[in-house]
């Protein structure tokens, strides 16, 4: 406990020694995502500290103790709203009393995962004959998941950058004109990134995927997603029976994963559609570059015969 304290306590006095000495700013930030438009806004201003690691899940990941060591030297933390953080975030800010603490999401309304339900699972009441999507207001009584993966519209990424921007002039307003020239290079980079998806993707296009972490950028875009999993949960038998008959009318040939979870259905279903496997990352380092190679894997997907 002791060495705990003196170990904040150097810390602090190391932070207050480099804010001074015009040192960059520490940033700590939950995802991948969020390193990369901190450095578009802070350049070389920043230095940025990543807590997910490449190919873990934001759902259940626990920081490591040189992590929280690395936290208690970090000016801002720029939290996105994924699961982990909901268990971590108090400890976060106790290992770092002078923590400037940035949510990425303020301001954004939420939506809930998309799901699937299936009448033979729900009980009477249920007419349908097949999969179809719900979309549940956050207010409602069933527990429904609000959906964290903000990062993915182009549209909500330029609201997230905005409150970046703020965060870092408000923690080092000697170079507010600096971050203010960044974002502005930022938003053009967005919008040009918007056309051009626009002209990959097909209009709307619908696509499988195991964990349905493509939600805005599917209503961005105008596209349909077909989630396997519902709220981290696999697919029960006559669940996966019924999204194989879908996937087979909808004429689906493509059936796309990530990395942080299984693909044990995915895999199952596309060897009774037929149809390929592929693998997409929501959390890839480059998020641009990411977000083009997903629009071409979507466009190709409503090619393949």
């Amino acid at each position: 406990m002791r060495r705990g304290l003196i170990l904040i306590i150097c810390m602090t006095f190391m932070l207050i020694a480099n804010v001074a000495s015009g040192a960059p700013l520490d940033v700590m930030v939950s995802i991948l995502p969020q390193e990369y438009v901190v450095k578009k806004i802070g350049k070389a201003l920043v230095t940025v500290h990543v807590l997910l690691p490449p190919g873990a899940s934001p759902a259940t990941y626990e920081p490591k103790p040189a992590q929280m060591a690395a936290l208690s030297a970090s000016r801002i933390f720029v939290a996105q709203g994924v699961p982990f953080e909901s268990a971590w975030l108090p400890r976060l800010e106790a290992s770092n009393p002078n923590l400037i603490v940035v949510h990425a999401d303020a301001g954004i309304k939420k939506m809930p995962m998309t799901r699937h339900d299936h009448h033979d699972e729900m009980g009477e009441g249920h007419q349908d004959d097949g999969e179809h999507e719900v979309h549940h207001h956050a207010e409602s009584a069933d527990g429904m998941v609000l959906d964290p993966h903000i990062w993915l519209s182009p549209e909500l990424m330029r609201t997230q950058a905005a409150t970046i921007a703020q965060a870092l002039q408000t923690a080092d307003p000697a170079h507010k004109d600096e971050y203010a020239a960044n974002l502005a290079a930022f938003d053009k980079e967005i919008t040009a990134l918007q056309k051009k998806l626009h002209t990959i993707l097909p209009k709307n296009g619908l696509f499988m995927v195991f964990h349905p972490s493509w939600g805005y950028f599917a209503r961005e875009f105008g596209l349909q997603q077909i989630p396997i999993e519902n709220e981290g949960k696999e697919p029960s038998p006559k669940a996966l029976a019924l999204l194989i008959k879908r996937a087979r009318e909808k004429n689906v040939h493509v059936v796309f994963v990530q990395p942080q979870f299984s693909r044990k259905s995915a895999e199952l279903i596309a060897s009774q559609i037929p149809a390929r496997v592929i693998v997409i990352d929501p959390l890839a380092a480059d998020w641009e570059k990411n977000l083009q190679f997903v629009a071409q894997e979507f466009a190709q997907a409503q090619t393949i015969q």
